[in-house]
């Protein structure tokens, strides 16, 4: 009986895939060419370079985030200060 055998599939660390995505990033380099170079499937590379490109974007949109809820809590927090001085100059008044 001929048993067939799996092609196990590569693991690649974290710091590979990011420096394959920078190295297909830089300029005069294809994607196909660093795929070559690093012996990995194009297609494998491409999914690397949208993963990066959408865990950019999420970051991007955290960082602004966290800038908006920021800017919303000071803004809270001088209402409340416009709230007291409010009422303690009505309480001057005859």
């Amino acid at each position: 009986m001929n048993k067939k055998s799996k092609i196990q599939p590569k693991n690649y660390t974290r710091e590979f895939r990011d420096n394959a995505v920078r190295l297909a990033k830089m300029p005069g380099k294809t994607v196909a060419m660093v795929a070559v170079q690093l012996n990995v499937p194009v297609w494998k590379l491409r999914n690397w370079i949208k993963e990066s490109n959408e865990n950019l974007e999420r970051s991007l949109d955290l960082d602004e985030l966290v800038r908006v809820q920021n800017e919303n809590k000071r803004l809270k927090e001088e209402i409340e200060i416009l709230k007291k001085a409010a009422a303690y100059f009505a309480k001057s008044l005859p």
